[in-house]
Order: C-alpha cells, then sequence, then structure tokens
C-alpha cells in the first residue's frame, strides 16, 4: 500500500502538482473506490489537496508551481490515510460535498449527496409538471437536505418541505438550511409522508432507503461508513417503497408528480406492480433507477401498494 510521504519525518519540498500526482498514485495504488461524487483518484486527489490547504474548490491551476507548506502536506498525508487505510470517503474527510450549484455540510449522519435527482431540479421538473407555479415541494427521506435545498434555490417562491424519520440526519438538514439561510423551508421529523396533509403537495422528490440485501451483502466498505438506516431496505429493496407510494397517493394533489429513485431496484419495483406503465428518466450526469408517477397513476397502484405495506 502507498502512502504519502510525511514532513514530519523528513524535510520534504513539494510543489502542488508533485503533492497532488503522489497523493493520486497513492489513491490509485490502494484502489479505493470513487462512488460519492468523484469519479476518479485524480478527482479525489484534488478535492483532499484543496481541502488540506484549506483553498477554495474554486482555485485555478496557478497553484500548482507553488510550493505546499509542511503543515499543508502534513494535512494532505492524514487525509489520504484515512482515505486509504480507513476507506473513508473523500466527502466525510473534508466535510463538504456538492451537488448542481450548491455546497453541502457533509458527515455520516446523513448519506453522502449524490442523487441523480439534481437533473430533474435543474430542468424545473419540465416536461413532467405543467400545472403552472409550483407551490408546495417535498423532500422525503431528505438526509442532509441536499434535494429539497436545491429545489428551494430553485424554486424561491415555492413552499419546501424536507421529511426524515432520522434525528440526526435531520440536524445535518438544518445546519445546512442555515449555511444557505432559505427562508421557504421547513424540516419535519416524521415517518415518510405521514406529517403531510391530504392533497398538499404539488412535487414529491424521493430518494428512500432501496438497497436490496443482495446489493448491501457486496457494498464497497466506502459505503459502510454511511448511515445503515439510510440504504437497506429489505430483500427487494422495496420495504419502505410500498408505504411511500401509498401514502404519495393522497398527499400528492391532482396534476402533481412523484419523482421516485429506487436504484437497482428498478426491476422489482416492475415486478410489484406489473400493471403500472413506469417511466424511467435517463440522467446527462449519470444515474438510474428514477422514474416518475402521476396523481392518476397512484391511484392506480393504490389497492396493490396497500397489500404490499400490509406485508412488510
Amino acid at each position: 500500500m502507498r502512502t504519502l510521504r510525511s514532513p514530519l519525518k523528513a524535510a520534504v519540498t513539494l510543489t502542488f502538482q508533485q503533492a497532488l500526482t503522489e497523493t493520486q498514485a497513492a489513491l490509485e495504488s490502494a484502489d479505493v473506490w470513487c462512488g460519492h461524487g468523484y469519479d476518479s483518484a485524480h478527482d479525489e486527489a484534488v478535492a483532499l489537496m484543496l481541502a488540506a490547504a484549506e483553498l477554495p474548490v474554486s482555485t485555478g491551476t496557478e497553484i500548482l508551481s507553488e510550493l505546499m507548506s509542511d503543515d499543508q502536506y502534513a494535512q494532505l498525508a492524514e487525509f489520504t490515510r484515512l482515505r486509504i487505510e480507513q476507506r473513508l470517503p473523500t466527502a466525510y474527510i473534508i466535510g463538504r460535498s456538492w451537488l448542481g450549484p450548491l455546497e453541502f455540510l457533509t458527515d455520516a449522519r446523513a448519506l453522502i449527496p449524490r442523487s441523480p435527482l439534481m437533473e430533474v431540479i435543474g430542468y424545473g421538473f419540465e416536461p413532467w409538471w405543467s400545472g403552472g407555479a409550483v407551490q408546495c415541494i417535498v423532500d422525503v427521506c431528505c438526509g442532509g437536505g441536499s434535494l429539497g435545498l436545491l429545489a428551494a434555490h430553485a424554486f424561491p417562491d415555492a413552499q419546501v418541505r424536507l421529511l426524515d424519520l432520522d434525528c440526526d440526519a435531520l440536524a445535518l438538514a438544518q445546519e445546512n438550511l442555515d449555511l444557505h439561510g432559505f427562508d421557504n423551508v421547513t424540516l419535519t421529523q416524521g415517518d415518510l409522508l405521514a406529517p403531510l396533509t391530504p392533497a398538499s403537495a404539488d412535487i414529491i422528490l424521493a430518494n428512500p432507503p432501496y438497497v436490496d440485501a443482495e446489493d448491501m451483502a457486496s457494498l464497497p466498505p466506502e459505503y459502510l461508513h454511511e448511515p445503515r438506516l439510510a440504504l437497506a431496505a429489505g430483500h427487494d429493496g422495496l420495504d419502505l417503497v410500498h408505504r411511500l407510494l401509498l401514502q404519495a397517493a393522497y398527499v400528492l394533489r391532482p396534476g402533481g408528480v412523484l419523482f421516485l429513485e429506487v436504484g437497482n431496484s428498478w426491476l422489482a419495483l416492475e415486478q410489484a406492480y406489473p400493471e403500472t406503465a413506469f417511466t424511467w428518466l435517463m440522467f446527462e450526469s449519470g444515474g438510474h433507477g428514477v422514474c416518475t408517477l402521476s396523481h392518476s397513476d397512484l391511484q392506480t397502484l393504490r389497492t396493490h401498494a396497500e397489500r404490499y405495506a400490509q406485508r412488510v
């Protein structure tokens, strides 16, 4: 296993370029898993280096020819050790992540933001929403609040509700809300959509736990640092989805849209509701297993959802 040399053992004078090259090589040699907002060991090395040097993410390549201080290099060495030896995701090490145009405080209280639903928000929910001005957007199983806060940024005139069962996740969401200062967002603890009144939401963004038992057993170690509560969802990954569909049938207004992310459990969802013609979305920036369901779709599958929900 390769690790960075420690400047505490010997005097080391490296440029940022040399430190970046060394960090990337160490990550590649250790075969870390890149799947939490970074596409490559290079991208993770850049993030770790900038964080260690306390430089903004907007820093340009002009920094590469400059020398790192001993303190900066020591911090980078420690970050790299955590990434390699403990397999901590980079976002947890540096305490920050980015999704769309926003930065989020990030730690092990919630999943690292990475949902392809970001693109749905970026496109203003078009072409699936056609009901005029959006009045109420719900982010259910909100975790650290990234999707709901992106929606609040994109739709400043809409009311945005962030819901989660986990108090720790909601505390992180509150910190992210404080970071951005949106005044159109409220946070509520509750079981899925249970706190909401009938026909109260125009848009529901749902990224519930959906990892099935087989996938949970084979997750890379980086994912095991994330809260299991936000990942595991039973044998087929749909333990919570059935209840969510049933609740959404009551909470969504006529003309409203549910955007539901189920990842690799998409086939299990189709098999559970063979009478429903699911619309699966494609994304420019990657991701899969996201479908749209209208108010009328939800009314159609409600009876089946009730049966499944009673079994879980």
